[in-house]
């Protein structure tokens, strides 16, 4: 291990490895992450993930009216259809008064800063370079994200479900390239699709996975959380259902390369220190002829 590396050993026996990060890099790997982005949806490998956000997209628009109005139904009960409410302080939407405000807050802006800056914090104290590249990164994405997202948004000019109820249009109105002004002046009338709360919630969520993979809370009760900030959303006639599938890939896709950048893999190791070699290797192979295409498999032991 380099002495400018700190090191921590996974229950699978692999290691990560991670170099003291400076502060200014949540800022200066934006551009970083919006150029991983373009190259993870120009990846073949990667196509079918593209095509199920886009047909699951598609699928959901006809259908986003009915499952908003069964949404609202079903959280109107349990307070999850009324409008979010905050207390501000210094000039910030900080506290939430209510059960649908602090669910809401999951997505919010200010939340991977506050989880970020704790991470960053606790780092600097233990000398952990882990917590401090995971509490970067968190603010490095709510960024990214919100660059993305922002710039989508005033592409496709999705109404969102209040305005849309109010002005009768079930589905929500497309305004594909609202005008600048009109966008600032009008927000809601156009900035449904994607969702950027989802999307931010989605990266900074994956970048803590991919951190601490052996944590067995993170998915479980991340995803969960996630579920109930979608439902909770189209219950209150923020977004519709269509707003998620792209979001959930974009928020992934910034979250896992941010994330992984700034990991050095190493090989898994035993507890003397000795690499832990595969029991065997799998080697595939295809040979071509003007009749015939075979395929081969090759076992190493």
């Amino acid at each position: 291990m380099k002495e400018n590396e700190q090191g921590f050993t996974l229950k699978d026996g692999s290691v990560y490895s991670y170099k003291k990060p400076k502060f200014y890099h949540m800022f200066t790997n934006v551009p970083k992450d919006i150029i991983d982005l373009g190259s993870f949806l120009g990846q073949k490998e990667n196509t079918p993930w593209i095509g199920a956000a886009v047909v699951t997209t598609l699928a959901l628009i006809p259908l986003d009216q009915q499952f908003s109005d069964i949404a609202q139904e079903l959280g109107e009960p349990i307070g999850l259809a009324d409008d979010v409410r905050y207390i501000r302080v210094f000039g910030l939407e900080l506290i939430p008064q209510d059960i649908n405000g602090a669910v809401y807050y999951l997505g919010y802006g200010l939340t991977p800063i506050l989880v970020g800056g704790g991470f960053y914090l606790v780092g600097l104290i233990n000398d952990d370079y882990r917590a401090q590249n995971t509490g970067s990164e968190l603010v490095e994405v709510l960024i990214s994200c919100g660059i993305v997202t922002q710039t989508l948004k005033r592409i496709t000019g999705r109404e969102s479900p209040g305005p849309a109820m109010e002005n009768g249009h079930p589905g929500g109105h497309w305004t594909p390239f609202p005008g600048f002004k009109e966008f600032q002046t009008n927000r809601s009338s156009y900035d449904a699709m994607p969702s950027g709360h989802l999307t931010t919630y989605m990266a900074a969520l994956t970048v803590l996975i991919t951190n601490y993979p052996d944590n067995k809370y993170l998915k479980p009760v991340g995803y969960s959380l996630m579920v109930l900030l979608g439902f909770e959303m189209v219950s209150s006639r923020v977004h519709w259902v269509s707003d998620y599938p792209l979001a959930i890939l974009l928020g992934y896709a910034i979250g896992k390369n941010a994330a992984n950048r700034r990991i050095i893999k190493k090989p898994k190791m035993d507890k003397t220190g000795s690499i832990i070699e595969p029991k065997f290797k799998t080697d595939f192979s295809f040979n071509h002829t003007s009749e015939y295409t075979t395929a081969g498999i090759t076992l190493t032991f």
